[in-house]
Parts: structure tokens; C-alpha cells; sequence
């Protein structure tokens, strides 16, 4: 907590002021989670945005993200023009943007004393939990990014280039992840420098992006989400799949008759909707499968789910 307080601190996100008569009071809460792999929790101050109204506490909230396929297509241009690809992340990103509406919150619980009996904090800066930070956020990083020199692309917001003729830098964004493609050192260690002296950044020496991980080989780049699939596997209970050449084989529904045995329809659907995410990602070969039985989400038997459980993406693949 002391960390998130400091942090909060230094991004002046607020000043205590008098408690304002007749004024909608935003309130605020601790989040606590834990990453896999860690041995101690991560505080975080959020407000209760869910209670604002848009177009009375604020106008606008819809911030972009890079669109899978642009992120595919520069992957595409980094494997065949040999492009060093590094990956970042802000810490603490929505922080750094700058709100427009007057937005006064109510410290969280137990914290009252610290900020005075009859005092609240007004805010300077975005928060998390605030319908339009991700937004403001956005409008940040785009403007900084501007002004080192980078072009927004036209088919994609969160997609921008810089080229001076001879060298060219790619860099694209999925809310406070940075992915940066360049074929020059030089160049792009120069931005690099630039994002660090306006933002707190780490760089991933993992590559992962969008749940994918990212592996430069000689002939190429790979993607893949084998930690994806082994989360499917524990999660329906498929960990006993038996590999098959082909996803599916023609005529293999109809070995096995109709029962009228229903399953969950809910954890059906949840299922085929994750391995649509999949074969839109990294698994193209899945999905006309994935798609044939989709076709029975509104009354999914047993023998459906036998045909999932065939999937060779389910066995070979994840290890």
C-alpha cells in the first residue's frame, strides 16, 4: 500500500480540499491481487467509477487497443525484414493523464484521518477505476509519442511509424504495453529513451504480447499461447486428450449418435468462445472446427464435447 501511496504521491493525482457542499463524491476502495509467481499481494487504489454517468460526470471513454491483426502483420514485417522487436510496459500508466472533469473522491476506508475529518481528495490526474482514464491515458502516450517524432497510422490508432528514409521504427500499443519494431540500434534506443524520460518503463526480457509468446528464430518468428492452452486444459478437465492428425475428422460426428445427453450450456459456450480466441491468435487450423460446433451452442450434447475433447490443439501442441 505504502508503495501505490507513493506512487500517487508523485504523480500529484490530487489535492486535499474542503469537502464541497451539493457535490457528487466519488468513493474508493483497496484492490489487492497477486500475480502467478509471486509470494506477496499488490495494492492498488481504484475509484468507484461505476457511478458516474456519461455526458454528466464525463463526455468520453473509449480508448483503442491494436487490433490482432495489425499485431500479426508488423510480427509478419519483423520476420521478414530481420526486425528487432523489445517489449515494455508503464508502470502505473493511467496515472500520467491529465483529467478534464472536476471529479472530487472520498478516501478509502481507514484513511480518513490522514486527509482530515471534513476533507476529500480532488482530483489532478486520472485514476484507475474512472470510466474515462484509459482514455485520457491514450491521449497522453499519443500525444508524447507525437511529439518524438512518430506518425499515427491511419488503419489502426494504436499502430504508429517513424522513418527517416534509411531506418524505420514500428511501434504499436495495447493499453499501458508497448511493442517496438526497428531494424536500427540507434534509432530505436533513441525512443526508447525518449518514452523513459516522460514515463516509469520496464522492459519484458520475457517476450509476450497479448497473451502470446513471442520467439525469434533463425528462419523467422513464432507465436503461441501454450500457457493459454494448458490453463484451457486444467480448466475443463481435458488433460486426458488423445492426439489426432486432424482436428476433426469428416464424418466423426456421426459416430456418435444422438442421445439428447445435454451438458452445461454455459461452460460449452464459454469453451467454444475461448478456442475461437484461439484460433483467431495462433491456431488458424482450429477454426473451422471450433466454428462447425459452434452451431450447436444453443443446445450442446454430450458427444460435442467428446468431439472437442479430440482436438489435437489439446495434446503434443502445449508441451
Amino acid at each position: 500500500m505504502k508503495n501505490e501511496l507513493d506512487s500517487l504521491n508523485k504523480h500529484k493525482v490530487w489535492e486535499i480540499v474542503d469537502r464541497p457542499a451539493k457535490t457528487k463524491l466519488v468513493k474508493s476502495k483497496w484492490l489487492y491481487s497477486c500475480d502467478d509467481g509471486e509470494t506477496k499481494y499488490k495494492a492498488r487504489l481504484v475509484a468507484a467509477g461505476f457511478n458516474q454517468i456519461k455526458n454528466k460526470d464525463y463526455l468520453e471513454s473509449y480508448s483503442p487497443v491494436v487490433n490482432i491483426e495489425s499485431f500479426r502483420l508488423l510480427i509478419a514485417l519483423a520476420s521478414k525484414l530481420n526486425l528487432m522487436v523489445r517489449f515494455f510496459d508503464v508502470k502505473t500508466a493511467y496515472l500520467y493523464g491529465d483529467i478534464e472533469e472536476t471529479v472530487y473522491m472520498l478516501p478509502p476506508l481507514g484513511f480518513e484521518r490522514l486527509v482530515g475529518g471534513e476533507k476529500v481528495c480532488k482530483l489532478k490526474r486520472s485514476i484507475y477505476g474512472l470510466p474515462q482514464s484509459g482514455r485520457n491515458w491514450y491521449m497522453k502516450i499519443k500525444s508524447e509519442l507525437e511529439k518524438f517524432g512518430l506518425t499515427q497510422l491511419a488503419f489502426d490508432s494504436c499502430v504508429f511509424i517513424k522513418s527517416d528514409g534509411q531506418n524505420m521504427l514500428l511501434l504499436c500499443m495495447y493499453e499501458d504495453d508497448l511493442a517496438i519494431f526497428c531494424d536500427n540500434d540507434e534509432m530505436c534506443q533513441d525512443i526508447v529513451n525518449n518514452i523513459k524520460s516522460v514515463f516509469e518503463v520496464h522492459e519484458n526480457k520475457t517476450s509476450k504480447f497479448l497473451g502470446m509468446e513471442i520467439v525469434k528464430h533463425k528462419n523467422g518468428i513464432s507465436l503461441s499461447q501454450s500457457e493459454y492452452i494448458e490453463s484451457l486444459l486444467v480448466k475443463y478437465n481435458l488433460n486426458e486428450c488423445k492426439s489426432v492428425k486432424t482436428p476433426i475428422v469428416k464424418g466423426e460426428d456421426k459416430s456418435y449418435p444422438p442421445t439428447n445427453e445435454l451438458i452445461d450450456i454455459t461452460m460449452y459456450q464459454e469453451l467454444i468462445g475461448e478456442l475461437l480466441y484461439l484460433a483467431n491468435r495462433t491456431r488458424p487450423d482450429v477454426s473451422f472446427v471450433t466454428c462447425y460446433l459452434s452451431q450447436f451452442n444453443h443446445k450442446p450434447e454430450k458427444r460435442h464435447y467428446i468431439l472437442v475433447k479430440s482436438f489435437k490443439v489439446f495434446d503434443g501442441y502445449k508441451r
